[in-house]
């Protein structure tokens, strides 16, 4: 039995797809396509440009000023219309990016609509915001893929990834199985169980007045922060478990220490669709830490992990 858009794709198609010709004027465009790369030490993604492709279709844009207290951006909203598949977003792992350039504007998609009908597939983005273009490393060496990002205890918590404890349990109640992930850093589409990592930057402040400072300008910053983990895919006990590991983490390491009682609570992640909640729950943790601790966490940590995606794409050289 015939699909969907197989019926009727051989009356719409033709028709949609000439009208497309006409409008595109066999109109190309090329896209540097990037691969992903992780910093393993607070999970910075940057893109690594790796080969060029070229593309038939329809392109379209709307260009805007967009102000802010940090920024002045020339802004363009982007529709292009193809006649193959460009990219993919909800099945693919979403590992590699595809960026073109038009009239001095560089854009990539976040939207794709297929028409199947008509063999015709839509993709909506934007342009590339300025503040973000370093994460394109189009330059060699322009970031240091060895160090870490973030100053705050980020590292110091994803180190948890690597934890052996010193003293554990028969139960393995100590030993941390959750992969954590920096808030909004989450590898696409993945499925739980693991936890998120969110340090709300309003909530980072200093605990003595001033930093000390060694012979060798060492930075020395008692601070703490405010951080919400919420974690996916676990029952009671494991979570009560995740957090009876992240206090025996504070008393093997001294990598931080928690200043508040942190207790479990349970989130309503919903969909409409399931009519379910999803296994959510969440902890509020306060802790202190010194801001150069964190950078010999990381250094130790980049002595036993490469950027994911940087060896493979060094390999040839």
């Amino acid at each position: 039995m015939p699909g969907v858009g197989e019926g009727r794709q051989t009356v719409l198609g033709p028709v949609l797809r000439d009208g497309l010709e006409q409008l595109d004027l066999n109109f190309e465009v090329t896209f540097q396509r990037y691969s992903r790369v992780v910093l393993p030490l607070d999970k910075y993604v940057f893109w690594q440009p790796t080969i060029t492709e070229r593309f038939r279709g329809a392109l379209h844009f709307v260009q805007d000023v967009e102000q802010s207290a940090t920024e002045t951006v020339g802004f363009a909203q982007v529709v292009f219309t193809a006649e193959q598949p460009v990219a993919e977003f909800s099945t693919s792992p979403l590992s590699l990016l595809w960026v073109a350039a038009y009239a001095g504007v560089r854009y990539a998609f976040s939207q794709q609509q297929v028409f199947p009908q008509a063999g015709l597939y839509h993709y909506l983005g934007h342009s590339i915001y300025p503040a973000l273009a370093s994460q394109l490393l189009d330059t060699p060496d322009a970031v240091d893929l060895t160090q870490a990002v973030a100053a705050n205890s980020l590292p110091l918590w994803l180190a948890l990834n690597n934890y052996v404890p010193i003293y554990g349990s028969a139960g393995g109640a100590f030993t941390n199985s959750t992969a954590l992930f920096p808030a909004k850093l989450v590898d696409a589409n993945l499925t739980p169980p693991y936890g998120v990592v969110d340090i709300d930057p309003a909530g980072t402040r200093a605990l003595q007045a001033v930093p000390y400072l060694d012979l060798n300008r060492n930075h020395y910053q008692l601070a703490a922060d405010k951080v919400r983990v919420t974690l996916y895919g676990l029952q009671n006990n494991a979570v009560l478990d995740f957090l009876d590991c992240v206090e025996q983490y504070t008393l093997d390491t001294n990598n931080f220490g928690i200043m508040n009682t942190p207790v479990v609570a349970v989130g309503q992640r919903e969909q409409v669709e399931l009519r379910a909640l999803a296994m959510q729950s969440v902890i509020d943790f306060e802790v202190s830490y010194y801001q150069v601790r964190a950078a010999q966490v990381a250094r130790r940590l980049i002595l036993n992990a490469l950027p994911v995606g940087y060896i493979l794409n060094n390999s040839a050289s």
